[in-house]
């Protein structure tokens, strides 16, 4: 493992058709002249190149999220034999894109951070794509890809706390999915005309479902420094759709972390692509995903989710409830996202999350989203049905009133929304798109 306050050594294939350069280990000026080998030209890439670019982002996303949600991986639960036979596939795509970040080890295992925390054990895989101007400041895109093995019930309910030994829990979009979007803007960044600025850091967790154990493990020791990593992209919940009428309905968790640089860089991101993609506050994220590690560290931080639906941490998410046209958008909009903030002369810096928790900002997307469900309403019990439109006009009417009015009892109405409304989704059960 690195240092936390050393410069990176790193190491990189070189692009087809470059030379290949053999580094001594731990040298500088080697690092410089790769960069300058993976950097043809050192101006910026352009707007247009990334849109070039971005539907490379789209391709290989299936096989991915089948190898990972199949019965013969047993749900990837941390510390089995099948996770590491899972983690021995995601190393080779690894390989393919970056280098690993245990300078001092050679082969697949320069990929790994094995750790312990909380009395579980896991690993988690990382690879370093180098920038060729900034390699020692860093963005880095997490997606956590444990899930819960065969730890269900009888109903079909899949928990950290269940026993082993129940049907699988494949976990296709919880979190295959956005796996595969992790890998697919590996490759996509490698058909720029020339890498980013920074270096991109391509993580997968392990031990997610445990209480966010692997990425709590890499912050606490961080495999490039946590004081000169930019920004974190956290993928979790992806190609998931809470109902048939919010199809075209994602969030954006948490960008106000990252204050105005990071919020615009999200703006633009999800206004190049054709998904209506909604900024909420850090909160609406329930603290339940790897980007709360990140909050906590003092990293900038965006989280892009679905949220949950009938599906989660159930036995029927599998691939036959991926929203694949949504899926391959989704991976256009991380691309997008982390390209920026790689290449961008005006990186983020760090914004505590809001104490107040919500913001007028927040009605205005949660209001967006009930007024698209009402759609839907004759799917729920008329019990359900009440309490949505209520709800529903609740927030309306918060919006209604300006952002000069909005208040804590406001912030309450909100929060009280979110949950019900997808605890109302929930009782509904899995359904495919």
């Amino acid at each position: 493992m690195m240092d936390a306050e050393a410069p990176s050594r790193l190491q990189a294939r070189p692009r087809p058709g470059q030379a290949r350069v053999r580094l001594r280990r731990g040298g500088r000026l080697g690092v410089v002249l790769l960069v300058a080998l993976l950097a043809p030209g050192s101006g910026a890439f352009t707007e247009l190149d990334v849109s070039r670019a971005a539907p490379r982002a789209s391709h290989g996303l299936g096989p991915v999220v089948r190898f990972l949600a199949r019965d013969r991986t047993a749900g990837r639960d941390n510390d089995t034999p099948e996770s590491l036979r899972v983690q021995k596939k995601l190393i080779r795509a690894l390989q393919r894109l970056g280098v690993g970040v245990n300078p001092d080890v050679r082969g697949p295992d320069a990929y790994r951070q094995p750790f312990t925390e909380s009395g579980q054990s896991g690993t988690n895989l990382l690879a370093v794509m180098p920038g060729r101007e900034l390699p020692d400041e860093y963005v880095i895109l997490g997606a956590h890809y444990d899930h819960l093995g065969t730890r269900s019930g009888p109903s079909g309910a899949c928990t950290s706390r269940g026993t082993p030994g129940g049907a699988v829990c494949n976990g296709a979009t919880d979190n295959a999915s956005s796996v595969s979007i992790v890998l697919a803007v590996g490759r996509a960044l490698r058909h720029l005309p020339t890498p980013p600025r920074r270096s991109v850091v391509l993580a997968l967790w392990d031990a997610e479902e445990d209480g966010l154990l692997g990425s709590l493990h890499y912050v606490r020791n961080p495999a490039v420094p946590l004081a000169a990593t930019r920004a974190y992209v956290n993928l979790d919940i992806q190609g998931s759709d809470l109902l048939p009428s919010l199809a075209r309905t994602s969030f954006a968790v948490g960008a106000e972390t990252g204050g105005p640089a990071l919020a615009g860089i999200v703006d633009d991101a999800v206004g190049n692509e054709t998904l209506g993609t909604l900024p909420v506050s850090y909160i609406f994220g329930q603290l339940r995903s790897d980007y709360a590690n990140f909050v906590n560290a003092g990293v900038p931080t965006v989280f892009y989710g679905d949220s949950t639906n009938g599906c989660y941490h159930t036995i029927h998410d599998d691939v036959t409830v991926v929203d694949w046209a949504k899926l391959a958008v989704q991976s256009r909009i991380a691309f997008r996202t982390v390209a920026a903030l790689a290449e961008t002369a005006n990186p983020p810096t760090f914004v505590p999350p809001n104490p107040a928790l919500a913001t007028y900002a927040d009605a205005v997307s949660l209001a967006e989203v009930f007024a698209t469900a009402r759609g839907d309403l004759a799917l729920f019990p008329p019990a359900d049905q009440q309490a949505i439109g209520a709800v529903g006009d609740a927030i309306e009417q918060v919006v209604l009133d300006g952002p000069a009015a909005f208040d804590a009892a406001d912030v309450g109405t909100l929060l009280g929304a979110a949950l019900n409304g997808i605890a109302a989704i929930q009782r509904l059960g899995c359904r495919a798109p």
